[in-house]
């Protein structure tokens, strides 16, 4: 629970985080304080516009709708990484949501969707969001077929980022609008590019590096390797597992990859096919990719699974996106660098989802070390 930001700080918050910001002219003063409570807050929620490409959203996140006025939200992220400042107090975005989500982000507790529907013993909307969040409009159809750029996301990463920062929140203060109204489905895409729990683990690799942390100039820092209980470092493992059998990626239909060779690893590490290896261990890996069928605005989307092994709901980590810059029909080759950490009851997979294009992978290789719990 904090005070809203003021308009000043809001500014310098997402800037100092990177963000490209425009201000729209008159939206220090836009906003229906007149019409309830703005604050204290409590969080901050991410929505889409259900627009098409050929158009802005801007000017109808300021003013309005026919049914419903403006401001619909304090900002409009754009597809291209800029966020437009519409609404500065009490905006018309979230409307009435389950008290039980409210609480659990007081809380700072939040994780992932209650299961269908929420367990609100019918008081779905019985709590007036728009007092208690930040509201983000992000440009997009919203039908679960419109691509969500990479930067755009981003852009929704670092907005996010730069209000749990100001307000010393964690990451679970940011949600969607779906897991506030059970009817909503917002943000809405066809793989797992914005998935809550997958931007909420991005929110929180961002915060925990200063607000300048670019990830695509500046390294992560490596995490410490495992020692055993005197001190001493542990022995790493090697892991080297490859697929060359083509493998068909349809737009939007994740794929966990199945490993078929192990040119080197340790004894029954792995085993001969499958699509999980490692468990119990920190891991720094490589995946190398050799794809073809996407062009330069078409990317792959990448991200890890943590599998339990006495079977359930996977755990999906942080997603990274490969562009194609391709011509549609040339081989591309690309790497992508994993770190992590698996649990004991828990073992690791890899999902790559092609985004824009139907894509086939030709090969794959992962490699690197980890080290055991």
């Amino acid at each position: 629970m904090a005070t809203p930001l003021t308009a000043d700080q809001l500014i310098a918050a997402l800037r100092a985080e990177g963000v490209k910001v425009i201000e729209v002219p008159g939206w220090r003063t836009n906003n229906r304080n007149h019409k309830g409570a703005w604050g204290p807050v409590n969080g901050s929620m991410l929505h889409h516009t259900v627009t098409p490409k050929t158009m802005s959203a801007v000017s109808m996140c300021f003013n309005g709708t026919g049914d419903l006025p403006g401001p619909l939200c304090h900002g409009v992220i754009r597809r291209d990484g800029t966020v437009h400042l519409v609404g500065n107090g009490r905006a018309n975005h979230a409307g009435g949501g389950d008290p039980n989500v409210l609480q659990a982000v007081k809380d700072e507790r939040y994780t992932t969707r209650p299961p269908e529907p929420h367990q609100h013993q019918g008081s779905s909307g019985a709590v007036d969001g728009n007092a208690h969040f930040y509201g983000w409009e992000c440009e997009n159809q919203g039908d679960g077929k419109d691509p969500w750029p990479a930067v755009q996301v981003e852009a929704m990463v670092r907005v996010s980022a730069a209000l749990m920062r100001a307000h010393k929140w964690s990451e679970k203060s940011t949600i969607g609008h779906r897991e506030w109204s059970d009817w909503k489905n917002d943000p809405n895409g066809p793989d797992n590019v914005v998935s809550m729990p997958g931007l909420r683990t991005r929110i929180a690799d961002r915060l925990a590096h200063p607000a300048s942390w670019n990830p695509g100039t500046t390294p992560k820092p490596p995490a410490p390797k495992p020692t055993t209980p005197a001190g001493e470092p542990m022995d790493p493992r090697l892991t080297w597992l490859t697929r060359a059998e083509d493998l068909t990626l349809i737009p939007g239909s994740p794929l966990t990859l199945y490993w078929t060779s192990e040119p080197s690893d340790s004894p029954n590490q792995h085993g001969e096919g499958g699509s999980t290896f490692l468990q119990g261990a920190t891991y720094t890996l490589q995946l190398d990719l050799e794809f073809s069928g996407l062009d330069g605005n078409e990317y792959l989307s990448i991200r890890t699974l943590a599998i339990p092994a006495a079977g359930g709901t996977p755990v999906p980590g942080g997603s990274v996106q490969v562009d194609g810059r391709g011509d549609g029909t040339s081989l591309v080759k690309r790497t992508v660098n994993l770190t992590g950490r698996i649990t004991t009851d828990s073992r690791l997979a890899i999902e790559v989802t092609a985004e824009g294009a139907t894509a086939t992978l030709e090969y794959a290789r992962v490699q690197g070390l980890s080290w055991a719990l």
